[in-house]
Order: C-alpha cells, then structure tokens, then sequence
C-alpha cells in the first residue's frame, strides 16, 4: 500500500459510510463514538476482535491452501476493514496510515502472524479489561502504537499476497459491495453465506 495515497484516502472514506450504515442498522451512531472516549474504548475492543477473528481465517486459509490462495487475498482484506475501524475511533488519518505500512524486513507468514497477534494483545491491554483489577484505563498513545504495528503488519501481508495499493483498492471496493449488499437483506450471523464471495475479482 505504501506511496498509494489516493487509494487509502478512498479505502478510509468508504469504510467510514460502512460503519455509519452497519451501526446505524443497530441504532448506534459512528459519530458518537468517535466523540466519546468511553464507547471509543468499547469500539476499540470490538474492532480488535473482529480483527482477530479474520486474521484466524487467514491463517486456516494458508494452513489449507498455501500463500496466494484468491481466497486468502480476500481475507487480507478482511482485515483492513477492521483495521482501518481501529484507526478511526483513534483519530489515525489516512495519511498517517500510509506512512505506518512500513515493512520491518523481508516478510515471512508466520512470523508477520504472530506480530500482528502480539500487537492485538497490546491494543487490548490499551484498555480496562480486567474487570477483577483496579487500576488500568484507556492508554490512547499505547493503543495508536499497537496500531501502528498492524498496519506494518499489513503491509507485509499485502507483500506476501502480491498486491499493490491498487490491487487492494479493487478488492476492498468490491467486498465493501458484498457488505452493502448484506445489511441491506439483514445481515444474519446464522445465515450468512460466503458464496457471495465469488464475485469479487482478485
């Protein structure tokens, strides 16, 4: 993704109309949560999850079928949905972020995987989630950091699978399509099938 500024610009803009559709279908405003530093850290753990969950998918999908896979491209992108989430509620611009998909070296799956697991833990542990432990709070420069090692994260990622900023422009607007498509019929967690899918282009 790196020196691909218009491409992020568009990924953040669309993913923002996203979230406002997706929550607002719930009845929470985006907005407010990007006003709020208490829902702020709510969201934050909720878009780490989520996060989590698709870079597991990742992982079986590699397991199964090797790196490169059009599946696993899919699913890379997957997890810049999230992650572009995560900068938002943090105030991470699309400029910010473009500046952050720095590779730390030559990438290698499994060790960009466990980075990227490691970075969750420390965004996760930038907010009071020990509910039986006094102390703690919202460590906003620890979590923007945390941050920060993910979107380097994604950028090996995105070396692993051969794409470019274009490439993932392309296969984000098309899956951000699907989304659309599923929250217009009811996104239904029980019911929802991956067959739609197969009509992005990778």
């Amino acid at each position: 993704m790196h020196n691909e500024g218009n491409s992020m610009k568009d990924i953040f803009q669309m993913q923002m109309k996203l979230n406002e559709r997706t929550l607002g279908n719930i009845g929470i405003e985006f907005g407010e949560i990007l006003a709020d530093e208490e829902k702020k850290c709510l969201w934050l753990e909720n878009y780490r999850k989520a996060l989590s969950s698709e870079l597991a998918e990742l992982v079986r999908e590699v397991q199964e079928k090797g790196l490169g896979s059009r599946n696993g491209k899919i699913e890379v992108v997957d997890i810049l949905h999230f992650l572009v989430s995560l900068s938002q509620v943090l105030g991470i611009s699309d400029e910010e972020a473009l500046e952050l998909c720095v590779e730390s070296g030559p990438p290698s799956f499994y060790p960009v995987v466990i980075a990227s697991f490691l970075a969750l833990d420390e965004l996760q542990n930038s907010v009071k989630w020990k509910w039986w432990a006094k102390g703690g709070g919202f460590k906003r420069e620890k979590a923007r950091n945390s941050v920060g090692a993910l979107w380097s994260c994604f950028q090996s990622l995105c070396t692993l699978f051969d794409m470019n900023g274009d490439k993932v422009k392309k296969i984000y607007m098309d899956k951000n399509r699907v989304n659309f498509m599923r929250q217009a019929k009811g996104y239904d967690e029980d019911k929802k099938s991956e067959e739609d899918n197969e009509s992005i282009s990778t």
